[in-house]
């Protein structure tokens, strides 16, 4: 396995859609610059994103294909999207199990823009929606 991490493109965002749609991720105003790719070989096997709003940053839209799970692949596109985010970092997310292990805790007080979205996806979720924030190290 020869994993590369590189900036997404135009001409990746048809992959990227498809496999938002197929793993039920935040579909909210794709734009390439907002993410990552990773690939093994010439195959996109993980994206991931971040999210600017005006007052926070999300990470979000981290997919592995199915049969790349369990592999490591998810943890190395969070662990590069919090290098290249700012300070804070916040997700929503339905598998708050997931992320604490990387860091996350959840956040009783969020930004406006993720209570917002808190809001507009707590009756989508999969299960019980919760805000996390990741703060770097100083």
């Amino acid at each position: 396995m020869s994993l590369t991490i590189r900036n997404a493109t135009n001409p990746d965002m048809p992959a990227i859609v498809r496999m938002i749609g197929e793993f039920h991720l935040d579909y909210e105003n794709l734009q390439p610059e907002q993410f990552i790719v990773v690939e093994d070989g010439e195959l996109m096997v993980g994206f991931g994103r971040l999210k600017p709003y005006p007052d926070a940053t999300e990470l979000g839209c981290v997919g592995v294909l199915h049969e790349r799970r369990k592999q490591g692949i998810g943890k190395l596109i969070v662990d590069e999207l919090i290098r290249r985010g700012p300070s804070t970092i916040w997700i929503t997310t339905d598998l708050p199990d997931y992320f604490r292990p990387l860091g996350f805790k959840e956040a009783n007080h969020v930004p406006g823009s993720i209570r917002k979205k808190l809001d507009r996806f707590r009756d989508f979720a999969r299960g019980k929606i919760v805000g996390m924030r990741y703060d770097k190290p100083v």
